[in-house]
C-alpha cells in the first residue's frame, strides 16, 4: 500500500516537471527605471535624461523712495541627452535649448512695451557623437555639432527718429549666425558622466543668412527706416569680413563634457569647447588696438600668428532640486573669440566719464560704433518649475 502511494506520488512529480518543461518561457517585460542621473530601460542599450522647465524672476515697486524699476522675466529651457552603448559601439546625443524675455518698467502701454519688453537669452545647440572602442574607454569617433538661436535679437540703443518714433534693428536671429562643426577624432569616456573628444582636423562653418542683396537705409515718410534696416544682420559681429555670408575654418578641437549629481539633489553640467584654426581666409582682419598711455583704442590689421588664437566657450548649468517640481537653476557662460567685436562700456577708466574706451568702427549703416574683442560673460539665476529625469 505504502509502496503504491510512493510510486503514484513519484509519477505525479515527474509528470508535473515534464509539463513545466513543455510550457514556453514568458518574456519579462522591459520596465523603465528612473534614477537621479537619467531614465533607462532595464537590459536596454539606451539611456536618456535631462531636465525641462520654466524659471521666473520678479521685482515690484510702489511709491518706492530710493527709486528703481518694476521687472519680470521668464526663461523656458531644457537640457536633454540620449546615449547608446552596445558592445564596442557608443552614440551620445544632446540638445540644449533656452529662450526667455525680460520686461523692465511699464509694458501695458504699447509704445513703451516695444523697448521695455526684450529678449534676454536664446540658445539652441545640438551635438551628436558616434564612436567605436579600440581600447579600454578609448574610441575612434566622429562628431557633428550645430549652434544657433530661435528668434531675432534686437539692438534697442537707437530709439529716436525724425519724428521721435521708436526703431530697432536685428543683430542676430535663427541661422544668423549658425555654426556647424564636423570632424573625426578620438573620444575618451572612462565614466558615463565624463566625455573628452579631440579632433586634429575638424571643419567649422559659420553662416549668416542674407536677407537682401545689400544694405538699404532709406528713411520712410514717418521717420522710420525701411524694413531691411531691421532684418539684415551685421556679419562682422561674428568674425566674418563685411559682405561675406559664409566663413569656413579648418582646425583642431578639444571638447570636454561633464554631467553628474555632484551632491544629493544638485546636478552640474559643464561643457568646455576649444577650437583653434589652421587655415582661415575669411576672418575679419581689422581689429582694435589699445593704447594704455592714452586710455584709448585705435585699429590695426591682425597678424598671421594672431589668427590662430583659439576660440573658447565654457557653459555651466547647475540645477538645485528643492522638491519634485521646484528647482533653482544657475547658468554661467564664458566665451572668447578674438575676431568677434562685442559692445563694451565707453566710460573712461580714470574718472568714469564718457570717453574713447572702445574701438571705433562703422556698422553696416555707416553709423560709428564702439566695440572690442573681450571675454563675453552670461549669468542667470532663477527659481521655477522643472521636471528632471
Amino acid at each position: 500500500m505504502k509502496k503504491g502511494l510512493l510510486l503514484s506520488m513519484l509519477l505525479l512529480i515527474i509528470g508535473a516537471a515534464m509539463a513545466q518543461d513543455s510550457i514556453p518561457p514568458v518574456k519579462k517585460k522591459i520596465k523603465p527605471v528612473f534614477g537621479g542621473d537619467g531614465v533607462y530601460l532595464r537590459d536596454s542599450t539606451w539611456k536618456i535624461g535631462g531636465y525641462a522647465g520654466i524659471l521666473l524672476n520678479q521685482t515690484a515697486l510702489y511709491q518706492w523712495g530710493p527709486g528703481g524699476f518694476n521687472s519680470f522675466s521668464f526663461t523656458l529651457g531644457g537640457n536633454f541627452y540620449a546615449n547608446y552603448k552596445k558592445g564596442k559601439l557608443i552614440a551620445d546625443n544632446s540638445l540644449d535649448a533656452k529662450w526667455g524675455m525680460i520686461a523692465v518698467g511699464l509694458i501695458r502701454n504699447k509704445a513703451l512695451a516695444q523697448t521695455n519688453l526684450q529678449k534676454n537669452v536664446d540658445v539652441l545647440a545640438i551635438k551628436s557623437l558616434v564612436g567605436y572602442e579600440v581600447s579600454k574607454s578609448l574610441y575612434i569617433a566622429a562628431k557633428l555639432g550645430f549652434e544657433s538661436q530661435f528668434s531675432p535679437t534686437y539692438d534697442y540703443s537707437q530709439t529716436d527718429t525724425a519724428k521721435g518714433e521708436f526703431r530697432r534693428y536685428a543683430v542676430s536671429k535663427f541661422a544668423a549666425p549658425a555654426v556647424l562643426t564636423i570632424g573625426p577624432g578620438l573620444t575618451y569616456k572612462p565614466k558615463d558622466f565624463f566625455t573628452m573628444f579631440f579632433s586634429p582636423v575638424e571643419g567649422k562653418m559659420t553662416f549668416v543668412s542674407q536677407d537682401s542683396p545689400g544694405k538699404n537705409t532709406d528713411t520712410l515718410p514717418d521717420g522710420r527706416y525701411s524694413d531691411s534696416y531691421y532684418s539684415t544682420i551685421d556679419e562682422t559681429r561674428f568674425g566674418l569680413k563685411r559682405g561675406d555670408y559664409f566663413m569656413g575654418e579648418l582646425g583642431w578641437e578639444l571638447d570636454l563634457l561633464f554631467q553628474k549629481d555632484i551632491v544629493k539633489n544638485v546636478n552640474w553640467k559643464s561643457h568646455l569647447n576649444i577650437f583653434g584654426a589652421y587655415l582661415n581666409a575669411s576672418y575679419n582682419t581689422v581689429m582694435p588696438t589699445y593704447y594704455a598711455d592714452q586710455d584709448s583704442l585705435g585699429s590695426s590689421n591682425i597678424s598671421e600668428s594672431t589668427k590662430h588664437i583659439p576660440v573658447i566657450k565654457w557653459d555651466n548649468d547647475i540645477v538645485f532640486k528643492v522638491n519634485k517640481w521646484l528647482n533653482a537653476t544657475l547658468s554661467v557662460k564664458l566665451a572668447y573669440q578674438y575676431n568677434a567685436l562685442v559692445p563694451i562700456d565707453t566710460r573712461k577708466n580714470s574718472d568714469g566719464s564718457k570717453g574713447a574706451d572702445g574701438a571705433p568702427d562703422i556698422d553696416k549703416f555707416g553709423t560709428s560704433i564702439r566695440s572690442f574683442n573681450k571675454i563675453q560673460i552670461f549669468e542667470q539665476f532663477g527659481i521655477g518649475l522643472t521636471a528632471k529625469f
